[in-house]
């Protein structure tokens, strides 16, 4: 096994500084997979860095493709099972990797349009909410004697709210009454289902990692369902009372040792770069994982992107087509999964390292997302984590608002219209399928990466509420399929203990990206 160490500047991510340095060397020595130019797939502009992109990301110049990887005609070391036996299956690729360069250039995009008409969108919007405001409590005082008009509008809230109640009830009532005389017939596979079990990490402890794989591998009714842990670390960062980075905490202290390898170039990342990566395999009380362990931090979407982009690459076994991971990487994460009983992957099981499941949370949301064929992601029932005596009047808010959404609006979503507009990522279950991860889906929308230009729903669809973001990409570009939640799927979490309320964010989000897709 590799003794490599990712580096580390007292436990936080590298600077961009040790990116040029990285940068320049694959350009100096040829990266052993990128991208031969392939004019059906335009993947970047023309035109050369410019001194202020240099300076952002510390890179001069463009990286120059090197040649590509050829088909391998050399399996890997053969994965044991737990039996001891070995397997002799094999996985092979021959896919080709997107060139590494910055995906804009902010001299160029700003030319395009000069900062103070970005200053006048900014100033127009904080100026239309004022005079909006001014104008209702102007005739609020003026005019009091319509004060029914105010009851209309501070009323909405309610009648909607009052109106889902009544349409929840209904559906009760009538699903009751078909079930007394048709009882629908569970569809259960000839084959169980076959899971990736994946948990993104930045900063977590080593009580919280250990809690949420703990609670992965307790999980029930799921045996003979083959699986693996995925865990992807995104930079090799310490928090605050952390004696350790969290890559050190998995990989010293919390899973087994197994063979790794690095990968100077694994694949190219949301700002155009290569992602030096290290991956490590093996087993945690029995289950096998895979470890991939980033250099640098590039933010959850970016793990996300990653996981869910080679899942659907490795069920379609994509051949000859651009990627943003290299073959090398690419084929050797394919040939764990195969040696490890996982020939095709059907669901993608998420959930954050500061959450516990329920033993049966991972069972009840295959029950659900069965279903219905049409269903392509169910998500759980969150609650706050109080194990650790959280008592505190934000703790219980946040209870009550977690309540309140999911025991009311998310509900409504899931039995009346079919389309939950946000799985949440601490508890969710998704099908590898084209309308999920597929090109379309993840590479050029929820992948996207704004430029200094983009207007303010591309900045929220680019940065915020990747939960919201993926349905609601999900349902505009494939309006037939739906999603569910699953109120017996049990997850608790653990809130923000500031006053600061992801929740907040996920809602304007969505309601900006609605109103996007609807335009």
């Amino acid at each position: 096994m590799s003794s490599y160490r990712l580096p580390t500047r007292n436990g936080e991510s590298s600077s961009s500084s040790e990116r040029v340095e990285r940068a320049t060397s694959l350009e100096r020595s040829h990266p052993p997979v990128s991208l031969h130019r392939v004019s059906q797939h335009p993947l970047r502009p023309d035109g050369t860095g410019t001194p202020d992109s240099s300076m952002i990301r510390g890179i001069n110049g463009n990286f120059h493709p090197g040649p590509q990887t050829p088909r391998s005609a050399v399996t890997n070391t053969s994965w044991p099972f737990q039996n001891g036996t070995e397997s002799n299956l094999s996985f092979t690729s021959s896919i080709l990797q997107e060139e590494a360069m910055l995906r804009w250039d902010s001299d160029k995009e700003l030319k395009r349009m000069s900062k103070s008409m970005l200053m006048l969108q900014k100033w127009s919007l904080i100026l239309g909410l004022v005079m909006l405001n001014g104008a209702l409590i102007y005739t609020g005082w003026k005019y009091y004697q319509v004060y029914y008009f105010f009851l209309v509008l501070l009323s909405s809230n309610t009648v909607l709210q009052s109106t889902m109640c009544v349409c929840i009830i209904l559906h009760w009532l009538c699903t009751r009454i078909v079930c007394f005389f048709w009882r629908p017939k569970e569809i259960i596979p000839t084959d169980p289902e076959k899971l990736v079990l994946l948990l993104p990490c930045y900063n977590e402890t080593y009580d919280e990692l250990t809690r949420s794989l703990d609670s992965l591998i307790a999980q029930k009714n799921i045996e003979n369902h083959p699986r693996v842990l995925f865990i992807v670390v995104d930079g090799n960062v310490r928090g605050p009372g952390m004696a350790k980075t969290t890559q050190d905490y998995l990989l010293e202290d919390i899973l087994d040792p197994g063979p790794s390898r690095d990968f100077e170039n694994g694949y190219r990342a949301r700002d155009g770069l290569f992602m030096p990566v290290k991956a490590q395999t093996g087993y945690y009380k029995g289950t096998p994982y895979i470890f991939i362990g980033k250099r640098y931090n590039q933010g959850k979407r970016d793990s996300l992107c990653f996981a869910r982009s080679f899942l659907y690459h490795f069920k379609q076994r994509s051949e000859n087509i651009v990627t943003m991971f290299s073959n090398d990487l690419f084929e050797y994460i394919g040939n764990i999964l195969i040696q490890v009983g996982l020939d095709d992957i059907t669901y993608l099981c998420g959930m954050d390292a500061d959450t516990v499941f329920d033993e049966f949370c991972i069972w009840e949301m295959i029950k659900e997302i069965r279903k219905n064929p049409k269903l392509v992601g169910v998500c759980g029932h969150v609650c706050v984590d109080f194990d650790s005596h959280n008592w505190g009047w934000w703790s219980l808010y946040q209870s009550v608002e977690y309540s309140q959404t999911q025991g009311l609006r998310r509900m409504f979503q899931s039995r009346i219209t079919g389309k939950v507009n946000c799985l949440p990522g601490c508890c969710q279950l998704i099908r590898v399928d084209e309308s999920t991860f597929g090109d379309t889906v993840l590479r050029e929308r929820f992948g996207y990466c704004p430029k200094p230009n983009d207007i303010m729903t591309q900045h929220i669809m680019g940065n915020y509420s990747e939960d919201s973001i993926h349905a609601s990409i999900i349902f505009s570009l494939f309006p037939g399929k739906q999603t569910a939640q699953a109120l017996r799927a049990k997850a608790m979490t653990i809130v923000p203990r500031t006053g600061r309320s992801s929740s907040l964010s996920a809602s304007v989000g969505l309601l900006v990206v609605s109103l996007t897709n609807l335009s």
